[in-house]
């Protein structure tokens, strides 16, 4: 089949698009208000998207007034500040709670009964049951385009400026990723877990990832 986006004349029940770019992993990401609330939502629009320095993006679109995405994109753009946590399978039914439509003086984190700790770096805190946590400052905003008036499509770039990660998920120097099993997001209301992990050796002479120094060991 072929559908313009423009027309959106898929002929499916569901608009196909989400389940064409998966899996998806999930930033679950913890902000701060005006009034000291920490909030907190879960972004599947979001991946790295450079090593060196390290960045993030995540994107946010939904309709006004908004519950907790606008509470994000709103926190962050007062504050510069966000933090990352990693979903393990683990925590699936508690990232769940936290896309709950919420006002903005109600804290996700409170009403999901979430365990805290406080960042090294930025203000927003860490949520305890994520093994992962990337303290990240914005670095860019870039508003995108929307087909809808009351809608609104945004990008965040952030800036890693610290990472902490649970030494009960590292083995041998790795990260295991086998203990994690992160979370991702498909399309429809479908999610996936990565418990299937295998190596592929890359062509002769190609360097391997822990075979490139960082710039500044060298």
């Amino acid at each position: 089949m072929f559908y313009e986006t423009a027309k959106n004349n898929h002929g499916l029940k569901y608009n196909p698009f989400k389940s064409c770019i998966v899996p998806r992993p999930i930033a679950w990401i913890t902000t701060l208000n005006d009034d000291g609330t920490h909030n907190c939502a879960p972004y599947s629009f979001f991946n790295g998207v450079a090593a060196d320095p390290p960045m993030v993006m995540y994107a946010t679109n939904g309709k006004q007034p908004m519950g907790n995405h606008k509470d994000s994109i709103s926190n962050i753009r007062k504050n510069g500040e966000f933090v990352v946590n990693i979903v393990p399978y683990s925590a699936k039914d508690k990232m769940n709670e936290t896309t709950a439509p919420l006002s903005p003086n109600e804290s996700e984190v409170e009403v999901s009964k979430l365990e805290t700790k406080l960042s090294k770096i930025v203000s927003p805190v860490r949520l305890s049951i994520s093994p992962i946590h990337l303290e990240c400052k914005v670095y860019k905003i870039i508003d995108l385009p929307s087909l809808v008036s009351n809608e609104y499509n945004g990008m965040v770039l952030g800036n890693v400026v610290g990472i902490h990660i649970n030494d009960d998920v590292i083995d041998d120097g790795k990260v295991n990723l086998d203990k994690i099993k992160p979370l991702s997001r498909l399309g429809y209301l479908d999610y996936s877990v990565v418990d299937n992990i295998f190596e592929m050796h890359r062509p002769e002479g190609s360097p391997r990832p822990d075979q490139v120094k960082n710039r500044k060991d060298t």
